[in-house]
This record gives structure tokens, C-alpha cells and sequence, in this order.
């Protein structure tokens, strides 16, 4: 199926502290460049493994990230690959469903505010891949979400309304938090 822009439904703007601040969400905006982050309620990582790796665990996995899989990979280590990415984007389309099919993402190169599943999906598969890295805000859950490297992904709750709901869910798709 063809995914056609539509102007009405996305509009491309400058910077996601700026789009926020517009939209009257200002308080949703997270500087993670600021250590610790001031309007954070709750915080943790969600993550493919169930610790944080080693230096010596992260050279022996088998995989970490998406391009550690090429040609040359197994069927099997494929299909590992595979679980564990629909298992995250089970959990992103949880969100975008809880947050009443709507969203803003940074990818890096602009931000885009869509109720677009089909963009929405897009822009988390290339953020699972890494290419590249994406921020999602969830202005009705409160929550800013960073999709990181090596399958682990930040949450940064302003509220902590839907925090259970989402901590349940990140469990039921096998995800660990961290």
C-alpha cells in the first residue's frame, strides 16, 4: 500500500521544543542534554536484555542491533531478530493507540506531528534499526520516549498516570525494564 503525504495531516516543523512550546505542551519538552532532567517524574529503559551488558557480554551476544544481522546470519538468528523487533513495535503501537492514534516524532532530521499509523510505524522501524534514532511524544500519556541503541529505549514520564498500564505492557511483549 502507497503512503501518500498529506499536508493536512503532517506538517514538518523545526525543532520539538519549539513544536511543543506552540502547542501549548511546552512542559512535555525534555532536555536530555541536562543531567538529571528537571520534569521528569519517572523514569527507566526498557530493553531487549534484562541488565545492562558488560563490555564482554556486548562482544559475546549474539546480536544487539539491527545491523549486526547481515547476509551472512542464520535463518534462525533472523527470525530472533524478527520476535524481538515486533515484540517492540507491539509496544509502540500500544502507545500510539493509548495516546489516541496521535504523535510527534523527531527522527533527527525534522518533526513531524502525525495521527499517520503507517508514518508513525515507519519512523519507529527505522528508529529500531537505528537509521535513524528517533524521539516519540505521547502529549496525551505524558511521556517521551527515546529510542536508543543496543534494543534499549528510554521512558521519560512527565506524569505517571499511565505508567502501570505501559509498565505491563513493555512486560507482556517480553521487553525488560532496566
Amino acid at each position: 500500500m502507497m503512503i501518500y503525504f498529506d499536508f493536512n495531516n503532517e506538517k514538518i516543523l523545526d525543532s520539538l521544543k519549539a513544536t511543543l512550546t506552540r502547542d501549548n505542551l511546552g512542559d512535555l519538552y525534555i532536555d536530555l542534554q541536562k543531567t538529571p532532567p528537571k520534569n521528569i517524574k519517572t523514569y527507566f529503559s526498557i530493553s531487549y536484555f534484562d541488565h545492562i551488558l558488560s563490555e564482554e557480554e556486548y562482544i559475546n551476544e549474539k546480536f544487539v542491533c539491527y545491523s549486526n544481522i547481515t547476509k551472512l546470519s542464520s535463518d534462525n538468528l533472523i527470525a530472533e531478530l524478527n520476535k524481538v523487533m515486533n515484540n517492540f513495535l507491539r509496544l509502540y503501537d500500544f502507545l500510539f493507540d493509548l495516546n489516541d492514534d496521535f504523535v510527534y516524532i523527531d527522527n533527527n532530521s525534522s518533526i513531524i506531528k502525525t495521527k499517520n499509523k503507517d508514518l508513525y510505524v515507519r519512523n519507529v522501524i527505522n528508529g529500531l534499526k537505528e537509521r535513524p534514532l528517533c524521539t516519540l511524544v505521547f502529549s496525551n500519556l505524558k511521556l517521551m520516549v527515546e529510542i536508543g541503541y543496543d534494543l534499549t529505549h528510554h521512558f521519560y514520564f512527565v506524569e505517571n498516570t499511565h505508567f502501570e498500564k505501559i509498565k505491563e505492557m513493555v512486560l507482556l511483549n517480553k521487553l525488560f525494564i532496566i
